[in-house]
This record gives structure tokens, C-alpha cells and sequence, in this order.
């Protein structure tokens, strides 16, 4: 990539991050779905997933807004999280254990999402991207109300893992 000079270079340097970010989390909310016992937290990682597939179509919506064709970038942090949810996912060895795993890493992957939209809406408006804006807005109000969902759901997920 070419060193960025403008605001607008760099907020396009970034964008395609978290578009593979968001396809990446749709594989893995997929297979994470099938490993997960609770039907509250299937229930909800299934409404997320919904959630998540618009996410892609928002943030390609917010390439074609500029003019640009939505592009995507391995994104470390993601692959990060992934990996640390795959590999622990193989150590645990009791259904509450396994939703305790996938709740805690879900809610990473939430706060993650939530940082990385944050930081990319203030480059929006500081552009007057308004679309841009809107759309990445509508994202984070979901993985906003995700993290809450998964932390509040939390403390139960422990005890039942407690109680094993």
C-alpha cells in the first residue's frame, strides 16, 4: 500500500480491514453456531449472524457511496481472534465449558468490531461522508447491543460451566 497522506487515504486503507472482518466473523459465527448447547446463545449468535451478513453489505454499500469498488484486507486482529477461538474451542471439553468459550470470544470479537467502527465513523464525519456514517452507524448499534446481549448473558454461562 502506498503511504497514506490524506484523511480520506487513510480511511480507505482501513475500511477494507474490517470488510474482511466481517466476512471472516460470518464463516465463524456459522461454525461456532454448531458447537453451541445454550438455546439463548444459539438463539442469539443466529439473530447476529443475520446481523453480520447485512454488516458486509453496509460497508460494501459504504465503498460504492465513494466511488469505490469494496475491496478487502487480511486483517490480523480478526485472524487473532479467530485462531484464539478455534484452538480453545478444542480444549473444552464439556457443553457449558464450550459456551462459556464461545460467549467470551464472541464478545472479543464484538469489541473489536465496536472499536474498529468507532475509530472509522469519526474519520467519516471529519470527511462528511454522511452515507458513510449512517451506514457504519447502523453496524455498530447492533455489535453495540451483541456485547451487551453476551455480557449480560455471561455470569450464567460461568455458573452453569462452574457447576460442572
Amino acid at each position: 500500500m502506498a503511504t497514506a497522506t490524506t484523511l480520506q487515504e487513510k480511511f480507505l486503507g482501513q475500511l477494507p480491514f474490517l470488510l474482511f472482518s466481517e466476512q471472516k466473523f460470518v464463516e465463524e459465527q456459522t461454525k461456532l453456531i454448531a458447537y453451541i448447547s445454550d438455546p439463548t446463545l444459539k438463539a442469539g449468535m443466529q439473530k447476529h449472524l443475520e446481523e453480520t451478513k447485512k454488516h458486509v453489505t453496509n460497508l460494501e454499500q459504504v465503498f460504492f457511496s465513494m466511488g469505490k469498488k469494496p475491496e478487502t484486507k487480511e486483517c490480523p486482529i480478526c485472524m487473532g481472534l479467530v485462531k484464539s477461538t478455534e484452538s480453545g474451542l478444542k480444549e473444552m471439553g464439556t457443553d457449558a465449558l464450550r459456551d462459556a468459550h464461545i460467549g467470551g470470544e464472541a464478545a472479543l470479537m464484538e469489541h473489536y468490531e465496536i472499536g474498529a467502527y468507532r475509530g472509522l465513523i469519526a474519520q467519516a464525519e471529519a470527511l462528511g461522508l454522511t452515507e458513510a456514517v449512517s451506514l457504519m452507524k447502523q453496524n455498530l448499534q447492533d455489535e453495540e447491543k451483541t456485547a451487551q446481549q453476551l455480557e449480560s448473558a455471561a455470569p450464567m454461562m460461568l455458573q452453569k460451566a462452574a457447576a460442572m
